[in-house]
């Protein structure tokens, strides 16, 4: 059994949450540039290895299969998992605009995850109320 340290596991985290965002991205035909600058900037916030950043490059241009990279993360607490789902919204919310391509690769990622079904709506209505807070903003300052 292999042990690592605390940064290095969220190191790893990150490492895997930007495929599976990469994967978000992509999920609607193509990956925005608002979402491909928000992912460099991830990435060049990381000490990630020349390989790491290599096979991230690889990603952005040849999406993988969330399948594959989940199946090589490690193992994840509850609340990983939520922060990571979250983080999936974020990604795909960057264009302030929720498609539904978008919304079923985050559904398909959070089941291969192993988050319940109540999770993921709970989650879902949560950004559902974000949205609509932050229109709701918008209309305020624009009067």
């Amino acid at each position: 059994m292999e042990l690592i340290t605390k940064t290095e596991k969220d190191k790893r985290i990150l490492f895997a949450s930007i495929r599976l965002m990469i994967c978000v991205g992509h999920a609607d035909g193509y990956i925005g540039m608002k979402e491909v600058d928000r992912i460099h900037e991830l990435v060049n916030s990381e000490h990630f290895t020349l390989r790491e950043r290599q096979i991230l490059m690889d990603d952005m241009d040849y999406p993988k299969q969330p399948e594959s990279i989940v199946a090589d993360m490690v193992d994840l607490t509850h609340t990983e998992k939520l922060m990571l789902l979250r983080q999936l919204y974020k990604i795909a919310l960057i264009d302030h605009k929720l498609s539904l391509a978008e919304t079923r690769e985050i559904r398909r990622i959070s089941c291969l995850l192993g988050i319940s079904q109540d999770k993921q709506v709970q989650v879902e209505e949560w950004i559902k109320e974000g949205i609509e807070w932050r229109d709701r903003w918008k209309s305020i300052i624009e009067q």
